[in-house]
């Protein structure tokens, strides 16, 4: 409006009456629109953060699988030096068999029960030991779980060849003293049968107790499988990382 008097009236009206001037009106935008600026810088810093986060992450799971590789590596090449072990000791075990031969090769106490009992457990170490040497040398293993598996089987032929080394040590025994030295034969049975029933009854309970565990930790990842990519990559790992103690 053109300065004049009707004008100057107009306008001491309007700032009497709490009018707002042109520029004071434009004042709630611009707070609006620094609001909204923020807001997005806030949002841009978070993304990143959490992408860094997520790259991190990937990093230490890949890291995570590589030492369990390498652990499972590790076990499966010493069950193959202690199954070879074990196939070597009952080989040679049926030729200086215990209580010795005739001239003709035959042993002297193989009309014996214990005898007998001998044979059939060192054979069945042999057998054993020799299938787990196989299948170490054969099988090529990619992924872990895989690999997993096939130690968790392999380890309990090793156990069935543990208890029958043992069981045929201590019927050689019984051939080897006799009755005169049955005492001795018996303390020996006692000493050998509370070692290994308390050895294999203790690695029983840890093998159940980490599937048990493991189990668990499954039903928790299934529910929470609809969660951000992180936790699927750290999840992956949970079935044996950071157990004090884990049996496979």
């Amino acid at each position: 409006m053109p300065l004049s008097e009707e004008s100057s009236y107009i306008r001491e009206c309007l700032s009497r009456d709490g009018a707002l001037r042109a520029k004071e009106l434009n004042q709630p935008r611009d707070e609006l629109r620094k609001t909204v600026t923020e807001i997005k810088k806030n949002v841009h810093t978070q993304l990143e953060q959490t992408r860094k986060t997520n790259k991190n992450v990937y990093g230490i799971a890949k890291e995570l699988r590589k030492l369990h590789r390498e652990g499972i590596n590790n076990a499966t090449n010493s069950v193959t030096v202690v199954a070879v072990l074990f196939a070597t000791v009952a080989f040679a075990a049926i030729f200086t068999v215990p209580g010795g031969s005739e001239d003709d090769g035959m042993a002297v106490a193989v009309h014996s029960a214990a005898f007998r009992v001998f044979f059939i457990f060192n054979a069945v170490a042999l057998f054993t030991s020799l299938a787990v040497v196989v299948v170490q040398i054969t099988l090529v293993r990619r992924e872990t779980k895989s690999e997993r598996r096939v130690v968790e089987v392999i380890n309990k032929l090793m156990w069935l060849a543990s208890v029958c080394t043992t069981v045929a040590f201590l019927t050689s025994t019984y051939i080897v003293l006799g009755r005169r030295v049955q005492w001795a034969a018996i303390l020996v049975t006692l000493i050998g049968g509370v070692i290994m029933a308390g050895v294999l009854g203790s690695m029983t309970y840890f093998v159940v107790k980490s599937k048990r565990i493991r189990t668990i930790r499954k039903r928790e990842k299934s529910s929470k499988r609809s969660g951000s990519a992180s936790w699927y990559h750290t999840s992956e790992f949970s079935d044996s990382d950071f157990n004090p103690i884990y049996a496979i």
